[in-house]
């Protein structure tokens, strides 16, 4: 009997140190990388109006898309945020001298695309905030289909 009680808190001692004390250690990292995510959202988000140029824009989701990689943030979420961002761009309408000065501005019309962007922006807001709902959920999303 002793043996095996040897056996058993051997085995325990190498679950804990293999599997649990790297989650725990990992836990700023992971944090960390998910919050760079938030800055490459806050760039993408400040570059999509159409004063910007599209070179930049198109850097910051390369940026972005990298980060999520890192962050690992479920590629299909941020896929759909890319998609988007990119259509809610491509509808934006000049208003020539409608700013508070008189310059040009930018603004994004109600429309399907502006929906969109909100949705997928908060599905990827969700799924940083909360990383293993979101791996669960994209889960159950393969599983159904």
């Amino acid at each position: 009997m002793d043996a095996w009680l040897q056996v058993l808190s051997t085995l325990a001692a190498a679950v804990i140190g293999g599997v649990i004390a790297p989650q725990i250690t990992q836990a700023r990292e992971r944090r960390a990388a998910r919050a760079l995510v938030r800055e490459r959202i806050a760039d993408v988000e400040s570059l999509r109006w159409l004063e910007d140029p599209y070179l930049e824009y198109k850097r910051a989701l390369a940026a972005l898309e990298a980060a999520a990689l890192i962050a690992r943030v479920p590629r299909d979420v941020v896929q759909r945020y890319m998609q988007a961002a990119d259509a809610a761009r491509s509808v934006m309408e000049e208003a020539p001298g409608a700013g508070p000065n008189g310059e040009d501005v930018s603004f994004m019309p109600d429309g399907p695309e502006t929906l969109a962007h909100a949705k997928s922006l908060d599905q990827l807001s969700a799924a940083l905030w909360h990383p293993w709902l979101a791996r669960l959920s994209g889960i159950s999303r393969r599983l159904r289909k």
